[in-house]
């Protein structure tokens, strides 16, 4: 008699069991087959920032700053050059003169930190104007997948061609890879080219 009792309370723990477990696995079916394919698009990244007329402008800024550095420098060049002709006027190692060749000896440290100064602002510059024209790149691209149900975009790296030469670790270059074929009809460069130069030009009017 008590077998039978312990046989019937188990029952409907095993029934419960069992009812979760296919109600588990109808859910979780159920969510498989709703789910929809996602929408892969690529990009040849070269070209868009080829294109850009964003990166033309901080290119052009860029240079701007570094012209006029290299006018600064030029016309300490110039300067230091014409204590020749000042040296002429005293002769050689008295107060004067030598008053003359500690003046052009600083001129000339200040001229050299003033190049070492140029070097270091033109590759600042330039860094700091890709990095802002990658980081809109990515606010662009975020912006028109929203738009057009973009899942996923990648950069296309098959329009890179392989390096020439024999001197190259091409496994290396390879292996880097990450995309052996991308469909034409899945690129989106000239799309997001078009919207990036649309918004700088909007921009620019403002």
């Amino acid at each position: 008699m008590k077998l039978l009792e312990n046989k019937l309370n188990v029952l409907p723990i095993v029934m419960l069991v069992v009812v979760g477990s296919i109600a588990w696995q109808t859910h979780a079916l159920r969510k498989i087959t709703e789910a929809t394919p996602a929408v892969l698009v690529s990009v040849d990244i070269s070209r868009v920032l080829l294109s850009l007329e964003e990166r033309a402008w901080e290119e052009a800024r860029a240079q701007a700053i570094i012209n006029n550095i290299e006018e600064e420098k030029e016309e300490r060049r110039r300067h230091i050059d014409d204590y020749a002709e000042e040296f002429e006027l005293y002769q050689t190692g008295s107060d004067k003169w030598n008053e003359l060749m500690k003046e052009q000896q600083l001129e000339l440290f200040e001229y050299e930190s003033l190049n070492d100064y140029g070097i270091l602002m033109k590759t600042r510059e330039e860094s700091r104007g890709m990095r802002s024209v990658y980081t809109h790149v990515r606010e662009a691209i975020e912006e028109l997948a929203k738009q057009n149900g973009w899942d996923y975009v990648f950069v296309n790296e098959t329009s890179i061609a392989l390096p020439e030469g024999d001197a190259i670790d091409m496994s290396a270059v390879i292996g880097s890879r990450r995309m052996l074929y991308a469909n034409p009809e899945m690129d989106v460069t000239d799309t997001l080219i078009e919207y990036m130069n649309a918004s700088f030009d909007e921009m620019a009017v403002r």
